[in-house]
């Protein structure tokens, strides 16, 4: 087993994935290097539970911190004082707020093995991934990050996509805006990619990361039968297409996706 690591997922932005992530990519990371023994999942968030979703992972323990509770704080430095693998979901917003100044209070900044920035190819995001990015290392100068690009549409053309992040490969545009314009040089190539892909869709229906869907048996397939009415000859061709395609993708997109995050994640905290 590896030494505990501390991992934090944030943005002020929201909507951009921060949950997928923290459980499709930070919590397995976690898991694994915990000797595949179940970690501790936080999500910092008053309004919305995103965890729920993965109901049937036996990956993590999960909990809600209420981030308006005057005993954040605290809250914070119990967590990071334990001897334990964590995954930290910060909700955006105010939260990312409240849940920096808590940090920067608690001194537990400098507890955290990494931060995760995900960013969507919007202009704001890189707006407000920069604010965050810059936020932390004022807080502390030597924190480790890694930004994950989410919902990329193709491989060979993400600087196309996320002119936000990289500058208008074109040249027309200024790069001022450009999120590595604001990057250390030693940050400067701490980047993954995340796929968008139906896989991510039917995982969270099914409650389950897709490590688990890759890496476990799960026989989910006989409880959609269970619930099918006027089950037909047809419908079970049907099931069994979907069942091959489920354990295909999720291989697939494992080894080809997350894989290469892990290894990224592995590059940045051994430096």
């Amino acid at each position: 087993m590896s030494k505990p690591m501390k991992i934090v997922v944030i943005s002020s932005k929201g909507g951009v994935g921060k949950s997928t992530i923290a459980m499709q990519v930070v919590t397995p990371y976690l898991f694994i290097h915990n000797n595949n023994t179940p970690v501790t999942y936080y999500e910092f968030d008053d309004e919305n539970k995103d965890y729920l979703s993965f109901g049937s992972s036996s990956l993590s323990i999960r909990k809600n911190i209420e981030v308006s509770s005057s005993f954040l704080r605290d809250d914070i430095t119990e967590i990071f004082s334990k001897d334990d693998f964590i995954c930290v979901d910060i909700g955006g917003n105010k939260t990312t707020t409240f849940a920096l100044k808590a940090f920067r209070d608690s001194g537990m900044i400098n507890l955290i093995d990494l931060v995760v920035i995900p960013l969507l190819d919007g202009e704001q995001d890189g707006i407000n991934s920069s604010i965050v990015y810059n936020t932390l290392k004022h807080l502390n100068p030597k924190i480790k990050v890694l930004f994950i690009l989410n919902k990329v549409k193709d491989k060979t053309r993400l600087e196309y996509q996320f002119e936000n992040y990289f500058g208008d490969p074109r040249g027309i545009f200024s790069k001022k805006y450009a999120l590595k314009t604001y990057l250390s040089k030693e940050d400067f190539h701490n980047y993954s990619v995340l796929l968008d892909d139906d896989i991510i869709k039917y995982s969270r229906r099914f409650g389950l990361t897709i490590y688990e869907l890759a890496k476990q048996k799960r026989e989910f397939i006989d409880d959609l039968r269970k619930n099918m009415d006027n089950y037909t000859p047809e419908d079970e061709l049907k099931l069994i297409s979907f069942k091959n395609y489920m354990n295909n993708s999720s291989k697939e997109y494992y080894r080809d996706v997350i894989v290469p995050i892990f290894n990224k994640i592995d590059t940045i905290l051994e430096k």
